[in-house]
């Protein structure tokens, strides 16, 4: 689990070296992303960011900035 977690990181990292904007898809109103609907799965089963870092000892365990990665990469609009 965190080999995967240092190689998204590292991805993100080298991202936003190059000057690209993982916040980008923020702007627009009623979009969705990934990582918006990976947190609403992990959330019905109870698992939220407090209990992760909590069964795991961290501090910071970078779940925001993962699930903003993914939500740049993988973005549509909300239907009305």
């Amino acid at each position: 689990m965190s080999d995967v977690r240092k190689e998204i990181n590292e991805v993100v990292q080298e991202l936003e070296s190059k000057g690209i904007d993982v916040n980008a898809h923020l702007t627009e109103e009623g979009q969705v992303g990934l990582g918006d609907v990976v947190e609403a799965a992990l959330q019905k089963f109870g698992i939220t960011e407090e209990r992760f870092k909590k069964w795991f000892n961290l501090k910071e365990c970078g779940c925001t900035k993962r699930k903003k990665w993914l939500n740049g990469i993988f973005s549509w609009k909300r239907r009305s």
